[in-house]
């Protein structure tokens, strides 16, 4: 159906649910270090993630993976994968590919068009709520499209500008980062990121179109490749001013 014009009708939440869960994985990640007294630690950290092919290729938020010493993923019905690789990241946005090798048949998500939604569209989140309640159902509408935010690290060591975010108020925290907003068709339509400590329903997720692309590449090549611009700029000066003849002296 068209997802842009879907609407959960009555006790279809349960049934759009039923239909993503088996995509949707935990991510449970390791992360090593010392502290300030030289002593090794560890630490763990859990996100979720989307089953996007079924060789099985993860997509998640780069943030979810981001110094971890070693990932293991949880499927849908209880099963750990430790052999897992980390095939890229997009320098671009929170995004991260995993590969869980030796895989095959799995249940993929269906990807939807991010192109097509309207603000007040309802909207499911479905992650790894607060990193240990697998698979919570969230419900809420989008609440706006277009958002540019800055996204803090937990620790509040690290920020990253994220731009043409979807606004959601299905409720969306640490843990469901990673996983899928989904449309009443039970499309994926943006990929749960970020959530604001400052207010209660304000929660934000990429654009699923912003990685359709780099998923395409992955499939076709083995190997992620994002389109981009390269743009090189100087300061005006009078001199360069002159040289080129500019209306403008600085």
């Amino acid at each position: 159906g068209d997802g842009k014009a879907a609407n959960f009708i009555e006790g279809s939440i349960a049934d759009v649910a039923i239909k993503v869960t088996p995509g949707v994985v935990s991510i449970v990640t390791e992360i090593r270090g010392t502290n300030f007294i030289g002593m090794s630690t560890t630490s763990t950290a859990a996100g979720t993630g989307m089953i996007v092919t079924e060789e099985g290729y993860i997509l998640t938020n780069k943030h979810v993976i981001e110094g971890a010493t070693s990932v293991q993923i949880v499927l849908d019905d209880g099963t750990t994968c430790d052999d897992i690789e980390l095939v890229g990241t997009d320098p671009t946005n929170d995004i991260a590919f995993l590969k869980i090798k030796n895989a095959s048949n799995l249940t993929p998500v269906k990807l939807g068009d991010s192109k097509t939604i309207t603000t007040g569209q309802p909207v499911i989140a479905i992650g790894n709520a607060l990193g240990q309640l697998q698979n919570t159902i969230t419900y809420g509408i989008i609440s706006g499209i277009g958002r540019s935010i800055t996204a803090m690290s937990s620790d509040y060591s690290a920020s990253e500008s994220l731009v043409d975010m979807i606004q959601t108020d299905a409720a969306i925290n640490s843990g469901n980062s990673g996983g899928p907003l989904v449309n009443a068709a039970g499309e994926v339509i943006g990929i749960n990121t970020a959530t604001s400590s400052d207010a209660d329903g304000i929660g934000f997720a990429i654009p699923i179109s912003s990685v359709k692309g780099m998923l395409n590449s992955l499939i076709a090549t083995g190997k992620l490749d994002r389109a981009y611009l390269g743009v090189y700029y100087i300061n005006i000066t009078p001199a360069i001013a002159k040289s080129y003849n500019l209306p403008v002296s600085s």
